[in-house]
């Protein structure tokens, strides 16, 4: 008897301390049509090892991941002004999950056991027809369809100095020196990768930081210029009616010096992104802005997004690259190559600018990938979904 009782009072105790650690949590939404929308809202860490999910009147569950601040995010689709209210439930860790792995060479962006995007380090091999010029991190590569089909390339022949996603400046000025960052077969300029931090695994997003630096080569000893920090977030996107993938980019670029870095007027130069080999040529790579421009007549115009693809083996497939609207110059105008599958959101073709200690250089991205044909509908809503993320205070 004395046994049971106790066993009764146990139960009740976890019992009760299951009830005080559930949580409600209650989303309204805007006027926006979101589908598997990033959405944060107000909940801290409540300690322990299990998963924290959201749940709803239906009992379907959406996983939870802590961010910074006593906030936290979910994945979740909303209807224009739709209220839901969520339980939150304590479970054993999912086998769904997005995560990382460190090598040496890169750092893999997993998500439910593919890869998904790679950063690369700059401690490769190089091929053997690259020359050591042109050795660099700190850039994204490969981008991976959900078919696993590489919609990037890196170190082409052609452009050497082109890596799959990738940060540079062209025309610069700095201490009465011209130092290019972009063409690095000149050696008055480099990008280094310096290194990774805060690297993160979850059941929503995997997550890092990461260094570059910029070097004016062009002065002995070599110069810092800039402090480039960049925050990638691979999302665990679970698509079943058309998969696609999602991955943000948030860059950072502060002065390593007191001098100030120009900017002047320039064709290209700010977020780069290289294209697969196969579709080199004026016909086989499709480009198709938020505005409807395309190859024809889209370079030197502002777009809010931009889809860039064509065939591999046969299979359409291709990127969208979201430019987020509190972007400098936003919307951006655009370089778009004749005929290689070359892209970049250029704002130095709208004139001159400069990065000093007071003007800290910030750009926001997010990338979808997908195969098949760019779907201006969906590309449109997911762009207004980066845009007005919903964050329920």
């Amino acid at each position: 008897m004395r046994v049971l009782l106790i066993f009764c009072l146990i139960l009740g105790v976890l019992f009760e301390t299951s009830a005080q650690s559930s949580k409600t949590v209650r989303i309204v939404n805007d006027n926006i049509d979101r589908k598997n929308s990033i959405v944060q809202f107000k909940l801290k860490p409540a300690g322990g090892t299990e998963n924290i999910y959201l749940i709803d009147k239906d009992k379907k569950k959406y996983p939870v991941q802590f961010l910074k601040d006593g906030y936290a995010c979910a994945i979740m689709s909303l209807s224009p002004g739709e209220v839901k209210t969520f339980k939150t439930i304590r479970e054993r860790k999912s086998a769904s999950e997005a995560e990382i792995l460190l090598t040496e060479a890169e750092a893999k962006f997993m998500v439910n056991g593919k890869q998904v995007i790679g950063l690369q380090t700059g401690r490769k091999d190089l091929p053997a027809e690259i020359e050591p010029v042109f050795r660099r991190g700190g850039y994204i590569f490969p981008v991976l369809s959900p078919s696993g089909l590489s919609v990037a390339d890196d170190y082409p022949l052609n452009h050497k100095h082109h890596h799959g996603i990738w940060a540079a400046w062209t025309k610069t000025e700095f201490e009465g020196r011209k130092p290019d960052f972009w063409n690095m077969a000149d050696k008055t300029g480099t990008v280094l990768f310096e290194g990774i931090k805060n690297s993160q695994s979850g059941t929503v997003f995997a997550s890092l930081e990461s260094r570059n630096i910029y070097y004016d080569l062009s002065i002995s000893p070599n110069k810092k210029v800039l402090n480039e920090d960049w925050e990638i977030k691979v999302y665990n996107i679970n698509n079943i009616e058309r998969p696609y993938s999602v991955f943000d980019l948030e860059l950072k670029q502060n002065l390593a010096d007191t001098s100030i870095l120009k900017l002047p007027e320039y064709l290209y130069g700010g977020l780069g992104f290289r294209g697969n080999g196969a579709w080199n040529g004026e016909d086989k790579t499709k480009f198709l802005s938020s505005e409807g421009k395309d190859r024809t007549n889209g370079h030197g115009s502002n777009s809010k997004w931009i889809h860039i693809g064509g065939e591999l083996g046969g299979k359409l497939t291709g990127i969208t690259i979201l430019s987020h609207p509190d972007n400098f110059r936003s919307p951006q105008p655009m370089r778009i190559h004749s005929s290689e599958p070359f892209f970049c959101y250029a704002p130095s073709q709208a004139g001159p600018f400069e990065i000093s200690q007071a003007k800290t250089y910030i750009a926001r991205y997010r990338f979808i990938v997908y195969d098949g044909k760019p779907d201006i509908e969906f590309n449109n809503n997911m762009w207004n979904d980066y845009a007005n993320n919903l964050i329920i205070n």
